[in-house]
């Protein structure tokens, strides 16, 4: 019997089953059917697909970056993160469905977001710089910084989750073992040296690594 939890049947419904496996989505068909698939249908599960080929190598990231809202709504961090970017991250019709990086949101959280962001390449890896946001309410000088560059083509993630503060103004993300030539997507947020509050992550551009 299914259960319906944050937008989702998990669990068998009909001719399917639902469930987590190792942090991702996964939907099986149930014995055999002679009913080809709608078109509705080949476009959840492109959905899905996407989705969970972006999260996967983030998993230990959205573990911190939904862990709040994952309390507030009693479910893993992996599901709040899932149903969000499978409902607004993508764009296009199937079967022509991509992600769309502007949009992914890997952190949630009341934390005003970061501003006045750069990011560079370098040697050894990514150079993000932000605003303090002296005396903005929600922030402080000791938040720590969260750091995300994603390789499409690859698959591939760097991140950290608990970098310099934000009084310091600039991290660098260490890049290992990925040749230079791609290009990342690249995600920033704040999180509160208690790990009390969070901001939502902000996408701060493709940059060529």
């Amino acid at each position: 019997m299914a259960t319906f939890k944050d937008g989702f049947n998990f669990g068998r419904f009909r001719r399917s089953t639902t469930y987590w496996l190792n942090g991702v989505l996964v939907t099986r068909s149930i014995g055999k059917s002679d009913k080809p698939f709608t078109e509705s249908q080949k476009a959840v599960h492109q959905r899905t697909k996407l989705v969970s080929a972006l999260l996967f190598p983030l998993k230990e990231f959205i573990a911190v970056g939904y862990e709040w809202e994952a309390r507030r709504r009693k479910l893993q961090p992996q599901n709040p993160a899932f149903s969000y970017n499978w409902r607004h991250a993508l764009t296009g019709e199937y079967p022509k469905l991509k992600i769309n990086f502007a949009k992914v949101l890997l952190s949630y959280g009341d934390m005003p977001p970061p501003v006045n962001l750069q990011v560079s390449s370098s040697d050894t890896g990514f150079i993000f710089s932000w605003g303090p946001q002296e005396g903005v309410v929600g922030t402080h000088w000791s938040d720590q910084v969260m750091l995300v560059a994603y390789f499409p083509k690859l698959k591939k993630a760097i991140f950290m989750t608990a970098g310099a503060t934000r009084y310091q103004g600039k991290d660098l993300l260490t890049v290992f073992d990925i040749e230079h030539g791609h290009f990342a997507e690249t995600y920033i947020a704040f999180v509160a040296n208690d790990r009390k509050s969070i901001s939502n992550s902000v996408y701060a551009g493709k940059v060529r690594w």
